[in-house]
């Protein structure tokens, strides 16, 4: 079992699939950009779980928001695909002792690696999503344009998310 309880999870997973579907799939700003901040959880996973555990989690967090945003399987997917890659590009920024139980964030990694690894797991996630949904591939600019704004929104979201989290685990401690 994770150091994350199972109910937590599962609150975090319900709270972040009700913001997107609720409110931020009504975004989009210019017609390109729209974040997709759900992507949050699978950035935050941490290094005790098991790949089953990381895949299940990210396929089931995609397909509810799927469920109620009318994109048959573009999210599960990109979610599922961004959470088989996620353990390694933790790795790519942080060095890890196989027993150590790592949770991703400005604490654990430092701000430049954690931005780091926001971005690119972002950057990622997106490229797969908009290119999924633009098929068939038209306009490459307008897609480049989508991929690279919706991922900076995105990415701006969630280091202000990091840092509410920072800030408020500091009031309490």
């Amino acid at each position: 079992m994770g150091s994350v309880p199972f109910t937590r999870r599962l609150l975090t997973l319900l709270l972040l699939a009700a913001l997107q579907v609720l409110f931020l799939n009504r975004i989009c700003l210019f017609g390109y950009v729209t974040p997709l901040f759900y992507i949050w959880m699978i950035a935050r996973f941490d290094s005790s779980m098991s790949r089953t555990g990381i895949l299940t989690w990210a396929f089931v967090l995609g397909l509810l928001i799927d469920l109620f945003s009318a994109t048959p399987g573009l999210n599960a997917a990109s979610a599922t695909l961004l959470a088989m890659f996620q353990p390694g590009l933790v790795k790519l920024f942080v060095t890890l002792d196989r027993h150590d139980v790592f949770v991703p964030g400005f604490m654990s990694m430092g701000g430049r690696q954690f931005a780091g690894y926001l971005l690119l797991l972002t950057l990622l996630h997106h490229t797969v999503y908009f290119i999924l949904r633009s098929i068939p591939l038209g306009d490459w600019s307008v897609l480049a344009l989508k991929v690279v704004f919706s991922a900076l929104l995105t990415f701006i979201f969630m280091l202000v998310a990091e840092r509410v989290s920072v800030a408020s685990g500091q009031k309490h401690s």
